[in-house]
């Protein structure tokens, strides 16, 4: 059997997955929502922009649809929190959350599925287009405002002390027009690509909607008009805070410890590794060893020492020697900015990407940086 493009959808529940096989025009929930077509798709679910059919109007939403494996946990950890705290920080800010939920079955069985407003194109998009242009990333204004957006929903969800845990490049997309007749003339100008069947399963290949409006050269003033939001919010927590097993935190040092932990400042130093990936196109951090020698890494990249309360944590005793051939924050940035653009920006970094969580800044006190508040004006200041 050919390998699947996308999510593995003939491994089931028992194996750790348990994906819905759904196709183009299925319906779900009863035949309350049309597919329309396939938006993505990650570790535990894949993502569907539906249609709904109210007389003669149209409405379209998001339905992400969780795995047989992780359907379970999700309504009982996940769901709680996404309808209480994070639907009470929605009124500081807004992003997408959910508005209703359902169960599917399918063949691998049941199925947790959230229904939310549609969102558009992610801002990775706009990172290749400028790295096929032959920059190293996207503009500093540009990695700016993206980051005064990420605090601005990081601060309303820690007043609810949500922890977002997914700050990251792939949950950073645009809205999506809310004109129903701009979506409907958009989908019938890039229809979806025809359905493949692999083992007997149907193969729909992922598009994100479009909002081509955002490019990745456009100057402050016209940035500061982009409807970018922070989405992701599949490993979200609130108080006890505990790493998940299986998910990266963007290495933040305290998650790597034998004794792991995590916390609001987790979701600061995911920002800092964010802005890094950013403006030069490339992750701070990549080693894929052990614990203790991403720990050596992260050590010698930020030339930071080791907080005196870990030194009897096992992975920290066998941490390995400094690497002296490891380059740091600083010369990295220098490689890819000018100095006037590198220092003030450097700076900010060095707020976030601190190895003691107890020692980085708060999503409050970077909110208020000169270098965050260089992309707060609105766009006729510019």
């Amino acid at each position: 059997m050919a390998p699947f493009p996308e999510e593995p959808l003939n491994l089931s529940a028992a194996d750790g997955f348990g994906y819905l096989p759904a196709d183009i025009n299925q319906t779900l929930h009863g035949g309350k929502y049309t597919i329309v077509r396939k938006l993505g798709w990650g570790p535990r679910s894949s993502t569907w922009l539906v249609s709904e059919k109210t007389g003669d109007e149209t409405a379209y939403w998001v339905v992400q649809v969780f795995t047989v494996s992780a359907s379970k946990g999700a309504d009982t950890t996940l769901l709680p929190i996404l309808q209480g705290a994070v639907a009470r920080a929605r009124k500081w800010i807004s992003f997408p959350t959910i508005n209703y939920s359902f169960w599917e079955t399918g063949v691998h069985g049941e199925h947790l599925c959230l229904v939310m407003v549609e969102y558009g194109l992610p801002l990775s998009g706009l990172l290749r287009d400028a790295t096929s242009n032959g920059r190293p990333g996207l503009p500093v204004h540009v990695v700016q405002y993206t980051v005064f957006t990420v605090l601005s929903t990081l601060e309303s969800l820690q007043k609810e002390e949500v922890m977002h845990s997914g700050v990251k490049l792939e949950n950073l997309v645009f809205w999506a027009s809310v004109d129903e007749e701009e979506l409907a003339e958009h989908l019938a100008e890039r229809p979806p690509e025809k359905t493949e069947f692999i083992g007997g399963f149907p193969v729909v290949r992922s598009q994100p909607l479009g909002d081509e409006t955002a490019k990745w050269d456009e100057p402050m003033r016209e940035v500061a008009d982009w409807m970018l939001l922070l989405a992701g919010f599949g490993h979200v927590q609130v108080p006890p805070y505990a790493p998940e097993k299986e998910h990266d935190y963007s290495s933040a040092p305290e998650t790597l410890l034998a004794n792991p932990t995590c916390g609001l400042s987790t979701d600061v130093w995911m920002l800092g590794c964010l802005a890094f990936e950013l403006v030069t196109g490339e992750k701070l951090f990549t080693s894929t060893g052990t614990a203790s020698e991403r720990l050596r890494e992260i050590r010698d990249v930020l030339q930071d020492s080791i907080p005196d309360a870990w030194q009897g944590d096992s992975n920290v005793q066998v941490l390995p020697d400094t690497n002296t051939s490891i380059q740091s924050l600083e010369k990295s940035l220098r490689q890819v900015l000018t100095e006037y653009e590198a220092t003030p920006m450097c700076a900010f970094l060095r707020k976030c990407l601190v190895i003691d969580p107890a020692a980085r800044q708060s999503v409050r006190d970077l909110r208020g940086d000169d270098w965050v508040k260089a992309a707060s004006k609105c766009s006729c200041c510019y």
